[in-house]
């Protein structure tokens, strides 16, 4: 009794070429795989970046593979894995710059200035010798919640296995036996078993690409160009409100991403009782914003003059809470960023205080009002053209925290802030009396996915939003 016939076009040239393509494609992943996971077994590391700092030698998603060095030969040029200095427990990947009495200076291949804090030799993991191009992009896309890219992956290997398998030949599949007569089927060819374990080896491909990709990346150590991510359960559409993760939802979430009208809607916790307005001239829509996902890519422009959004549910003396809020301009008339007070819709206010505001040279202060002006500030300026995201927090207890693209830039005491009943403002307000007051109350330059929380956020939960868009 003879087998099943296999079809002609399993036997053709054009199959052949379909399942030699797709093998070689399998291969290749899984060669990738296992250069990124197999140096661990001598003692590397292996570290997905997830951030752009150093583009364009890697970029989100590669792969670092990093050999331990000695102390000793530490160079400048060298890429290097290290404790990062301002958010322990993490990890930072840049370059060594130079080798100084208080530390290592290094500095992201894409940052315009040198990481504001010197590494400790001792915390050096070790020095980058592999980089792997894109290998890492299913750990950055789990650490973003990001389901629908992992699941079109998962179908892509399924279909290149399918198609590995396409073409037959017919010695492939062995003479069927014949129950009736009793007979066991017959021995494959020295061939058949040949190409029997040729397709053992794509499937284990497979399974190694499938298996290993996720499972390994969360052993991986996530780099960015300050503190780095921690793999959060977060709606990566929410941008940069992953503070939901950890049960810290915004109340006031303001994506601005409108195309027009006078409402900015509020998908925060406080619901559409706390949306805000836009001012009615001053404001562009849908102008370029932060990588923030399909459909969240847009900012609104503030022209500097008139240009401003307010809210008109009150506020009774929030003494906890965070604002952040993604930015660029290149003004050197600076503004309000975001702030708090009494005014009301569209005026500036009388009493003013837990604000976030640029000076004409580009620095960023954040300050409370509590009989005497608490406030920190940026060493460097940002009005650089290029999009930031900043954080401030404060309690009476924390104090104020300043941080720029998910780094702690600054930070000191205050005390309970000053006791009034108001409404946040975004792109303006009375900053009269403060330091380094800049010319302008209205802030010129684009704005895009501003929160207010009503707890402080933490340096990870920081990171974790400066990172989502890397």
């Amino acid at each position: 009794m003879t087998g099943p016939t296999l079809p002609a076009w399993r036997q053709s040239w054009a199959a052949l070429a379909v399942s030699t393509a797709s093998r070689v494609v399998l291969g290749a992943l899984a060669l990738l795989i296992a250069v990124s996971v197999l140096p661990a077994l001598v003692g590397w590391q292996s570290s997905v970046v997830m951030s752009g700092s150093m583009s364009p030698v890697f970029s989100v998603g590669d792969v670092a593979v990093v050999r331990p060095v000695a102390v000793s030969a530490l160079e400048p040029g060298q890429v290097l894995l290290v404790d990062d200095p301002d958010v322990p427990g993490q990890l930072r990947l840049h370059r060594l710059v130079a080798v100084e009495d208080g530390g290592l200076q290094l500095k992201g291949d894409a940052n315009p200035a040198a990481d504001g804090s010197l590494v400790d030799p001792a915390t050096v993991h070790g020095v980058v010798t592999i980089g792997l191009p894109l290998v890492g992009e299913p750990a950055v896309w789990l650490a973003q919640g990001r389901v629908l890219p992992l699941a079109g992956t998962a179908l892509g290997l399924a279909v290149l296995l399918a198609l590995a398998l396409v073409h037959r030949r017919p010695d492939d599949e062995p003479p069927a036996g014949d129950p009736a007569a009793g007979r066991a089927p017959a021995v494959r060819s020295p061939r058949a078993l040949v190409r029997t374990l040729r397709r053992g080896t794509v499937l284990s491909a497979v399974v190694l690409v499938s298996v290993t990709l996720p499972g390994a990346a969360a052993g991986f150590s996530d780099t960015a160009p300050t503190p780095a991510l921690t793999f959060p359960v977060a709606d990566w559409w929410n941008c940069p409100d992953v503070a939901g993760s950890t049960g810290a939802r915004a109340a006031r979430y303001y994506r601005l991403q409108e195309s027009r009208g006078t409402t900015a809607t509020n998908t925060g916790t406080a619901g559409t009782a706390a949306n805000g307005t836009y001012s009615s001239t001053g404001v562009s829509y849908g102008v370029n914003g932060p990588n923030c996902g399909a459909g969240e890519n847009d900012a609104v422009r503030l022209d500097g003059s008139s240009g401003a959004i307010w809210t008109t549910q009150a506020v009774t003396n929030p003494q906890t809470f965070s604002v952040q809020l993604w930015f660029s301009t290149t003004t050197t008339r600076g503004g309000k960023l975001i702030g708090f007070g009494n005014g009301g819709d569209g005026s500036l206010s009388g009493s003013y205080d837990r604000h976030v505001y640029m000076t004409n040279t580009g620095q960023l202060v954040f300050g409370v009002y509590s009989t005497s002006i608490y406030t920190v500030s940026t060493p460097r300026a940002y009005n650089d053209g290029n999009w930031h995201l900043v954080s401030a927090t404060y309690s009476a207890g924390t104090g104020l925290r300043l941080y720029v693209d998910g780094a702690l830039i600054s930070s000191g005491a205050a005390p309970a802030a000053e006791n009034i009943t108001g409404y946040w403002r975004i792109g303006y307000d009375n900053l009269n009396t403060w330091p380094s007051a800049p010319s302008s109350n209205y802030f010129s330059g684009a704005l895009s996915q501003v929160g207010i929380y009503a707890t402080v956020l933490t340096a990870t939960q920081v990171s974790q939003a400066w990172a989502i868009t890397r």
